[in-house]
């Protein structure tokens, strides 16, 4: 049976994000279960992590509700300039390297006043690789009650919204 373009683009679509939301599903189990397992305040997937920022320390460069990707690397690879994150107890700090000592690196936030204490490149989790504007917020939501019963609202929609719409359209023929 030809299919129209109109419905081949509509399943490409819907396959699209249907995977999509499926490896995102896959990397978060895998991230939660990395994280409760081992303790590590910041799991990796393939030595990338993903980290909301919730603080205004580096803004304008990155705002609260941004996701910053982060990926490890040598410590010798860190340059001035870079933006790191860096783990102090179990907080994960990400700021921009300002200086270097013998003891390790200076960092500080772009909008903060006062740089950071020394931190010895042995802390450093990664280097900041990509930025998404306020997806954050939206992680965020989708980890309260009410965005969870949202994202399986889409998530079946997306599998069998095709199924509904066609069987809508027969009974109203």
């Amino acid at each position: 049976m030809k299919r129209n373009p109109k419905e081949l683009i509509l399943d490409i679509l819907k396959y699209a994000v249907l995977g999509f939301l499926v490896l995102l599903i896959i990397i978060n189990l895998y991230l939660g279960l990395n994280k409760g397992l081992s303790n590590d305040p910041v799991p990796k997937f393939l030595g990338i992590s993903p980290l909301i920022v919730l603080s205004g320390s580096m803004q304008p460069a990155i705002n609260p509700g941004d996701i910053v990707v982060i990926r490890e690397q040598p410590a010798q690879d860190y340059q001035l300039g870079d933006v790191a994150t860096y783990l102090d107890g179990s907080t994960a700090f990400t700021h921009r390297i300002v200086g270097q000592e013998a003891e390790g690196f200076v960092l500080k936030g772009d909008n903060n006043n006062v740089a950071d204490d020394i931190v010895p490149a042995e802390k450093f989790l990664g280097k900041v690789v990509l930025r998404i504007p306020k997806a954050g917020l939206a992680v965020l939501f989708f980890k309260t009650p009410l965005g969870m019963v949202i994202l399986c609202i889409l998530l079946i929609l997306t599998i069998y919204g095709d199924d509904l719409l066609s069987r809508g359209r027969r009974q109203h023929s």
